[in-house]
């Protein structure tokens, strides 16, 4: 896994989570601490969240962008 976030702040991406799609906007990104982990991504949901917050820190493996 990369150490470096391949998603910028600014940009949509989704995540499909127990068969249903969620939407988000990336706000910030955080390298990952070592190898073999996740850079972590700060996104905001739109519409309804998946869990009970807005705003929560994902790990980059389970986003991709919401252009691909």
């Amino acid at each position: 896994m990369p150490i470096e976030p391949k998603l910028k702040p600014g940009q949509l991406v989704q995540a499909t989570i127990a068969g249903d799609r969620y939407v988000g906007l990336v706000l910030s990104t955080r390298r990952a601490l070592r190898r073999g982990m996740s850079p972590m991504i700060e996104v905001q949901w739109s519409g309804e969240p998946p869990r009970d917050y807005r705003v929560e820190h994902v790990e980059e493996s389970l986003l991709r962008s919401a252009y691909s």
